[in-house]
């Protein structure tokens, strides 16, 4: 048995080298891999870029709601810089953090300042911060918890915090299935399972004991098309409808279960500062 990295509590086996955490929900790797991720050719612009446009822009749509004033963004993970590129089109003063250093090299280029080391190694401005963004990132890093605790520390008070991650409650049943090969004739590969996988419980609990509040969560949208390229022999447009139809479905289980439950294949979590 393995003790969980986020809670401490008794994890029990899930698939071969992922146990889950009994108590708070989290799936992690026991032998994490930390190296740079590897796509097809052509398909990072699309995967850090044109696939997240709506995504981009909802984000900030959700921020400026509750911080009209913007100010200064700190990006987690921020790849060739597509999201400070928006945020900066619209008023903000974004700043990213990102370790690899083609796509940090990619995102000085546009002319933002980006921190190559983890965001609880590179001293930041402590307090400095009115919001922060980690888009699909928590589930690579080293430890999340501390860098949640980190972000705490860097936003100002009444500062948000605006994460999309994968939701472990809709991946880890579709990884059950592709080890057994449900989905080999038509050679999808629909489940996304990296070093730490979180619930929608387990995020929360996650922002909570670094001192957030007025957490909320909810399904995200999909991102547009199929950028990984899983849709196998269904093709890009199929996929993109199927994608479209089962947010939908997810949306109306969680107004059928009064927001009890998140099926969408991502989680939208925002929280604040006070």
């Amino acid at each position: 048995m393995k003790d969980c990295p986020l809670c401490g509590a008794e994890a029990a086996p899930l698939l071969p080298g992922l146990p889950e955490c009994r108590h708070c929900g989290l799936a992690f790797r026991e032998d994490r891999f930390f190296g740079d991720p590897v796509y097809g050719e052509g398909l990072a612009d699309g995967i850090y870029g044109s696939s997240k446009e709506k995504l981009f822009s909802a984000a900030l749509d959700r921020l400026e709601a509750a911080l009209p004033e913007k100010g200064r963004l700190l990006d987690i993970g921020c790849a060739s810089g597509g999201f400070m590129k928006a945020a900066a089109a619209r008023g903000w003063r974004p700043e990213g953090v990102e370790l690899n250093p083609a796509l940090a090299l990619k995102a000085v280029g546009l002319g933002f300042q980006v921190e190559s080391r983890p965001v609880e190694e590179a001293g930041l401005d402590r307090g400095g911060y009115d919001a922060a963004s980690v888009l699909e990132v928590f589930c690579l890093m080293d430890k999340p918890a501390a860098a949640a605790a980190e972000l705490f520390r860097l936003l100002k008070p009444g500062g948000m915090i605006y994460i999309r991650e994968f939701n472990a409650a809709f991946h880890l049943p579709l990884a059950r299935l592709e080890a057994a090969g449900a989905f080999r004739p038509l050679g999808l590969r629909p489940s996304v399972l990296h070093n730490f996988n979180f619930r929608a419980r387990t995020l929360r609990r996650l922002l909570e004991d670094a001192g957030f509040a007025d957490v909320e969560v909810r399904n995200s949208p999909p991102t547009a098309g199929d950028p990984y390229r899983t849709g196998g022999a269904l093709g890009t447009f199929l996929t993109r409808g199927l994608k479209v139809l089962y947010y939908r479905l997810a949306q109306a289980l969680w107004v059928v279960s009064l927001g009890r439950v998140f099926a969408g294949s991502a989680l939208i979590v925002t929280a604040r500062k006070r």
